[in-house]
């Protein structure tokens, strides 16, 4: 006869999984009925509708369920704790039959669940909708017929409404377990010999200094341990007289109440609320220890009452009965006590290796190979069989295949069909598709089927498996509950779970594991030995070969011939082999020298490769002209030419006198992050945690330090050009490729898409999008914002780097942050700083805000360069965005409005030079390509932008910078960041300058 188990929800609920898990694992038939709320639940219990119920208490990211904490205080003495059980959730995505995931706009389910699935869906690009319960929101989707929406819930539930799982483990954070309490009417004490929890509640004494100390100081000089200890408002005394009343304990009541009453006089008002506190221990209610403990509280406390005493971990069903041989008849012990039957076929190195830790984790494992390995088998507590037909019969539940890449087919064809009848069949092969492909071909139907590969082994696994990659594709699952348990057998030893198809797992593999074979095997044919004058790198190299040859060249065979990106990846080896070659007998010293040549050559090839920067030379140019005396004109800095506010002056001066001029946190005050993340919630539309914010020494570290933890060699980066300076020779620092995005002055210079659509390669890592521009001052409008954001929605492996310094200072054009658009969020590098709309350059601080991973490996890099900003200029930054109002920068960008309207067209009248009107930031970009070839008064012929910029400086006294630096040789930047005096009077030196070039010597 089944027991009937009571839980919250409808058929296919969480709860109801848990119930099926937890009676399951004990051998005891139940009937789980849903309830509508908890408090019927408990009703159902107390009255003999039901025989037990599983309520939810907590959950590792929603917390604490409040209420059934309230209705085993209202129930106690009615109601006991027999047990405890973590269930693990995992999201799946439910649909109709016949539905696809393409036709899936919207997703509903409970709040929480929504919560815990909002990356996923984010990226999926689906509505969320909320129900008012998961499984609820399975059953209304299935009566209704709503195949455009999905329901957020358990694979229990599609079996219970007949939906179809269009995807399975969707949720954020795989950490999402729920503690479930399994209730009885009767207790159930565990023997001695078992780790016990014993849950009681009680009701301090109020208005006595201490009172909740020296309350739980009774565990502490007893030697108990706490798991948790949770609070509950209530009326005063409610709490406390429901417990009396219900124990029957009157005396002691009485006694309390009469004493409370003395010590408050009685009349006296009380508190709104009190406190009941709920404690578990990690005590046996029938230890010395533990009674003592108890005693001392009631004598602190108003009242205490045991909730139960159950196993740590684990569950009595059934009460002591005397017909037993041992103390208990039915116990589940641990949160996954149902073991897996794993079946091991190819019982090697890897296949004992995978063994050994499954048999740690309770599973059952048998072994089944050629060669006889019962020994080893059994000292690792596996079995193993020597027929095959015995290990039909023994049905297990997961089938591994351990065996060569290319004995894969061979070995899958000669097995018994009905050894995989039903079960889960797992490769651990390192080439992927072959695995797929083979598997789907020769497998039965009802087999279900994952890919895995464990990107480690005997060595590097060693010494436990956390952070080590292991890349799955579930190919064909069916039974999701089953699928989940043998993923969690890696997740749980905190790998790094890599969810990825199996063509793009090969794709790269040829580019990583196959390379690294096929060097390490080049180096074995140099036949390269130890040297007494080794390098580090030669030892590196040394070690290479050694841990490459240590494998079979079959296995260095079946990664070229089995996975088919490998013969291309040995072509561009060899041919990369080819290039270089021919560039070292090319070389020729000293020949085509430029700037970077002019460094000696004990500077790092790397640092001689890059440009300097030209915006810096001119500006130190004009600096140094400034001091012999000349009257210089400097259009080429681009800082803002106002003050900052005087509450920013004041906050630092502030700082300064109490002493705020010690080391911050890393990545930033806590204060100053904050700020930030409500300005940008505030004005920009998006959502930022301060974890997910470092401030830097500005802007410009920001964009290195992100570029440093995203980008690897040979990655590709996408530059709009004209660009800033800087963008090139940081992407160069990293190792990194750009890639430039031509933009041109008849498209305001703005990047198009299908320009971006055209360049994006697999290799594509970052977009960088400056808007407003910096050189051109170009704001892109939302429309092609929205129209790129399509383009990089169809390429997800493309990170986008927003830079939005000059966000604030925009004219006729709003500016859009880009992380708000649809599905930028998760893959944006958003950088910003104080140097433009607070004219703080001098303080150097600027931020990022990104996805916390990012932000968290952009944090590292800094901890290991300069550390935190510095803190004066934190304290100021926290002012300029506390105490600073929007008409102090309103009225900046009104006076640099009237500066562009003056300077723009005084450009375009000149004969020869055009400039657009820019819509941000404080610059000019005029085309100066028509002065090329012309000659200056003193006969110098002008070739290019930085040959004029260098004749307007020495012989106008104007300085410009030369629009090379920013990857457009045609024009020049001009900075109306100052005075109107100086603008009106370099635009006359300008026009005067240009008006003397001579087209004849």
């Amino acid at each position: 006869m089944s027991a009937v188990v009571g839980f919250q929800g409808e058929p296919g609920a969480y709860s109801e999984t848990a119930v099926l898990e937890i009676f399951g694992a004990a051998g005891i038939q139940s009937e789980p009925k849903g309830f509508i709320s908890f408090e019927n639940v408990f009703d159902a219990l107390a009255n003999g509708s039901a025989e037990y119920a599983a309520v939810p208490v907590e959950n590792t990211l929603g917390g604490s369920i409040h209420v059934n904490y309230d209705l085993l205080l209202r129930y106690h003495n009615r109601i006991h704790i027999l047990g405890e059980y973590s269930l693990r959730v995992r999201h799946s995505l439910l649909a109709l039959p016949g539905v696809q995931i393409s036709q899936i706009k919207k997703a509903m389910s409970h709040p929480q669940a929504l919560a815990q699935t909002e990356e996923y869906l984010r990226m999926a690009q689906i509505e969320p909708v909320v129900g008012y319960d998961t499984a609820g929101s399975a059953k209304l989707i299935a009566e209704q017929g709503l195949r455009d929406t999905a329901a957020i819930a358990s694979a229990h539930a599609a079996k219970v409404h007949g939906l179809n799982v269009l995807d399975f483990g969707i949720e954020d954070d795989t950490n999402n377990f729920t503690r479930f309490l399994i209730l009885g009417r009767e207790p159930a004490t565990p023997p001695s010999t078992m780790a016990a929890k014993t849950s009681i509640a009680f009701v301090p004494r109020k208005d006595e200094a201490g009172a909740l100390f020296k309350a739980l100081s009774v565990f502490a000089i007893n030697d108990i341990n706490l798991s948790k200890i949770e609070s509950r408002p209530h009326r005063p005394r409610s709490a406390y007289q429901d417990l009396e009343h219900a124990n029957g304990s009157m005396a002691r009541s009485k006694r309390q109440r009469s004493d409370v009453e003395h010590r408050e006089g009685g009349s006296q008002p009380g508190p709104n609320f009190e406190y009941t506190f709920y404690v578990d221990l990690l005590a046996d209610i029938t230890q010395e220890r533990t009674r003592n403990a108890l005693r001392h509280l009631g004598e602190l406390s108003r009242t205490v009452h045991v909730l139960g005493c159950y196993p740590h971990d684990g569950v009595m069903l059934e009460k002591n009965s005397p017909t037993c041989n041992s103390p208990f008849s039915k116990l589940v012990t641990s949160a996954r006590s149902t073991a897996l039957k794993i079946a091991i076929i190819g019982f090697g190195t890897f296949g004992q290796f995978l063994a050994a830790r499954w048999v740690q984790r309770g599973h059952v494992v048998i072994a089944y190979s050629r060669s006889d390995y019962s020994k080893e088998a059994a000292a690792l507590g596996a079995e193993c069989v020597s027929d095959i037909a015995e290990l039909v019969k023994l049905e297990p539940d997961v089938v591994v295949i351990a065996v060569s890449i290319l004995s894969f087919e061979a070995v899958l064809g000669r097995l018994p069909m009905g050894l995989f009848q039903r079960a889960l069949v797992v490769d651990v092969l390192s080439v992927k598709s072959h695995a797929k492909q083979v598997m789907l071909r020769v497998l039965p139907r009802d087999a279900d089927v994952i890919c895995t590969h464990p990107m480690f082994g005997p060595e590097s696994g060693k010494d436990g498996w956390h952070d080590l990659p292991c890349v799955y594709e579930k190919v064909r699952v069916t039974d999701h509950h089953r699928a989940c348990r043998f993923i969690a057998l890696f997740e749980d030893e905190g790998c790094r779970m890599v969810k990825m198809s199996c063509e793009q797992h090969d794709q790269l593999a040829a580019g990583s594991q196959f390379v690294t074979h096929l060097t390490g095997r080049l180096l074995s044919k140099l036949s390269l030995k130890p040297s007494p004058i080794a390098t580090k790198g030669f030892q590196a190299l040394l070690q290479l070969q050694e841990n490459t040859c240590k494998d079979s060249f079959d296995l260095f065979y079946a990664l070229y011939s089995h996975n088919v990106n490998s013969s291309e990846q040995l072509e561009q080896f060899a041919s990369a082999l080819d290039k270089l070659q021919r560039d070292l007998v090319n070389f020729r010293p000293g020949t085509g020298a430029s700037n970077r040549d002019e460094l000696p050559a004990d500077i790092s090839r790397l640092v001689r490769s890059m440009d300097a920067s030209q915006t810096v030379a001119i500006s130190d140019l004009a600096i140094e002209l400034k001091r012999q005396g000349l009257p210089i004109l400097s259009l080429s800095v681009g800082e803002p030419d106002f003050a900052p506010h005087p509450e920013v002056l004041a906050a630092a001066h502030k700082a300064l006198n109490e002493g705020q001029t010690k080391y911050t946190a890393n990545a930033g005050l806590h204060q100053l992050r904050a700020q930030i993340c409500a300005d940008l919630h505030k004005r920009k539309g998006v959502a930022y945690t301060p974890e997910q914010v470092v401030c830097s020494n500005g802007g410009k570290q920001g964009i290195v330090q992100a570029m440093l933890a995203l980008l690897n060699p040979g990655d590709e980066v996408i530059i709009p050009a004209p660009y800033w300076t800087s963008y090139l020779s940081i992407v160069q620092l990293c190792r990194a490729t750009p890639v430039f995005l031509r933009m041109t002055a008849e498209e305001n210079y703005c990047a198009q898409p299908a320009a971006l659509e055209e360049l994006i390669s697999p290799n594509t890592r970052m977009f960088i999008l400056c808007n407003p521009s910096n050189p051109t001052g170009s704001v892109h409008p939302l429309g092609l914002l929205e129209r790129l954001a399509e383009v990089l929605r169809r390429h997800p492996h493309v990170f986008i780097m927003a830079d939005e310094i000059y966000e604030c200072i925009t004219f006729d054009i709003q500016h859009v942050c880009f992380a708000g658009l649809n599905g930028m969020y998760e893959r944006t590098i958003l950088i910003n700083g104080f140097s433009k709309g607070s004219a703080m350059t001098g303080f150097r601080l600027g931020y990022m805000a990104a996805p916390l991973h990012i932000a968290k490996a952009a944090a590292k890099v800094q901890g290991n360069n300069t550390s935190c900003p510095c803190s004066i200029s934190q304290w100021a930054g926290v002012a300029a965005l506390q105490n600073v109002d929007e008409a102090f920068l309103q009225q900046q960008v009104c006076n640099l409005r009237m500066k562009r309207d003056f300077i723009i067209p005084r450009l375009n009248a000149i004969e020869g030079v055009t400039c657009p009107i820019p819509q941000g930031a404080f610059y000019a970009f005029p085309t100066i390509s028509a002065m090329f070839g012309r000659y200056t008064p003193s006969g110098i012929c002008i070739k290019d932008s930085l040959g004029l910029c260098e004749y307007l400086m020495r012989d106008c006294h104007v300085a410009l910078v030369p629009g090379d630096a920013f990857g457009a040789p045609n024009e020049l930047r001009i900075s109306y960041a100052t005075s109107m005096d100086i603008i009106s009077e370099a635009v006359q030196r300008i026009e005067r300058g240009l008006a003397a070039l001579r087209k004849n010597p």
